[in-house]
Formats: C-alpha cells, structure tokens, sequence
C-alpha cells in the first residue's frame, strides 16, 4: 500500500523565525533554509528526523506556493539532500519530477489560463485598481503564473479583505492573504489538482495532507485525511471543512511536530 504524504511547507512543516513562535529553544532548531547567506526558515529536530523518518515508509510530497528556485533553496527538509522523486511548486502550476518540470502538465494549465483569461497582464489593471494603497509595499510575479502583493500589515484594512476576495472571484481569481503576502491566484491552478496527478503517478491508495492557508483547503478536501495548522489563515477565515479534516492543538512550529507524529501514527496503522 503507497501513502502518499503531500505537504504544504512555509508554516506547515517549515517555519521562519518571525512564525515560529516562542516556545522553542535554540538548541532545538535545525536550519532548512538559507537564502543571501542568512538562515532562512527552520524545523525542530524532532520535526527534521520525523519527516526523514516518514520518508521512509511513505512517499512526501511538498506541494508549496514557492517558485522552483525558492523551493529549491529548502535542503534541510531532505536527509542528506536526497529530494523526493516528485514536488508541486507554484501552487500546483508546476510539477517537477527529478528536479525537472513537467512540460504536458503546465502547458496544459497555460492554455486553460490563457482561455479563461486569468493571466497576469488582465489581473494588473485590477490590482493597480483597488490596491494604490500605500500600504501595499512591493508587487511581485511568480513566473508569470500569479502575482502576490507585499503588504504593511498594521495598516492593511483586514475588513475589505472579503470584498476583495469577492471582487476578485468573478473575474477568476482567488485570494489569499499568508503573513505580508497577499496572493492572487488563477482559480485553475491548485495544489490539488496537482496532488491528484501525482497520485496516479505514484499510485497512491491513501493520501494524507497538511497546510495552513485557505490556497491549502482544496488539497486537504481532496486527501483522505487533511491537516490544518491552528495558527494559519485557514482555521482563522472560519472556512467550513469537511469532517476527514483535523486542526493541532498547538501552533507555530510546535503543531509542525504534531503534524508529523500523526501522520506517522497513520502510516504505522496502514502499515
């Protein structure tokens, strides 16, 4: 029987120290990421050794909102470098296998975009629409797939935050708004269809999955069991979830442990 683990990173499994929480030690931290020299995000040891554990006898697969040059700056999570055979990257607009992106897969996603207009050069006029704020600090593309806008928390208006989804809905566009980043991102483009392909690839016969922002909700409804982090975006829109899907009792990098002992527990049971 072949689990197939698919993860969200970025306060999932991975944490910076800005989202990390405070109770945790130095000592405990293992480095996954450095990025211009500097660390950059980090697990727990006993997050680090549980995932190479689990790799073991279940088939990870990080499925994260990062591009393929930011993914593939998180060595740590790998025991001894040793990435996983597939990864999802871009939310779901990329699927590397080997290290080496499927061309069928995003050309087809491409196409669907292009067809439902849900391309960058539609979005921008939209954007410099609604959001000339000067709480909006940077506007970022993301390989030309989606775009995410760098805000000012403190004076970002969290109240308008569903008339924009909203507004940005009819038009094809889910929002998500993860620590300062706001994302914009074509509704056809999600982890889970992604997941669902490496599902059959791998054939898979049980699929558990983690995250914690809303852009995580479909690949969670989408697996056999579904984990939310407590303290993510997900759990505090209030969104309804489905009863397959579970939320930590802990937060920050402590619900990434948590995370990963259940899993454990699962792969143990179907073992």
């Amino acid at each position: 029987m072949t689990i197939l683990f698919a993860s969200d990173l970025d306060q999932t499994l991975i944490y910076s120290r800005r989202s990390m929480g405070l109770d945790v030690s130095e000592a405990e931290l293992r480095e996954v990421e450095r990025f211009e020299g500097n660390p950059q995000s980090f697990m727990t040891e006993k997050s680090q050794q549980a995932l190479w554990e689990l790799s073991e006898s279940a088939f990870f697969l990080p499925v994260t909102t990062r591009t393929q040059a930011q993914y593939e700056r998180v060595t740590g999570i790998f025991k001894d470098g040793d990435a996983p055979r597939f990864a999802v990257v871009s939310n779901g607009a990329v699927i590397l296998e080997n290290g080496q992106p499927i061309k069928e897969w995003s050309e087809k996603l491409r196409q669907q975009c292009t067809s439902d207009k849900t391309v960058i050069e539609e979005l921008m006029p939209k954007i410099e629409q609604h959001f000339s704020e000067d709480w909006v600090l940077r506007v970022r593309q993301a390989d030309n797939w989606f775009v995410y806008l760098i805000v000012d928390r403190e004076r970002f208006p969290e109240e308008k935050l569903g008339e924009f989804t909203k507004i940005f809905r009819e038009i094809g566009w889910d929002m998500s708004l993860q620590g300062r980043k706001l994302y914009f991102m074509p509704v056809s483009i999600t982890k889970a269809g992604a997941m669902e392909y490496v599902k059959e690839r791998v054939n898979a016969s049980f699929v558990a999955a983690a995250g914690d922002s809303l852009l995580d909700h479909c690949l969670l409804e989408s697996a056999d069991l579904g984990l939310f982090a407590a303290h993510g975006e997900a759990v505090k829109s209030s969104i309804a979830i489905s009863s397959h899907i579970e939320v930590t009792r802990q937060s920050g990098i402590r619900a990434g442990e948590e995370i990963l002992e259940r899993i454990a527990k699962v792969v143990l049971q179907y073992k």
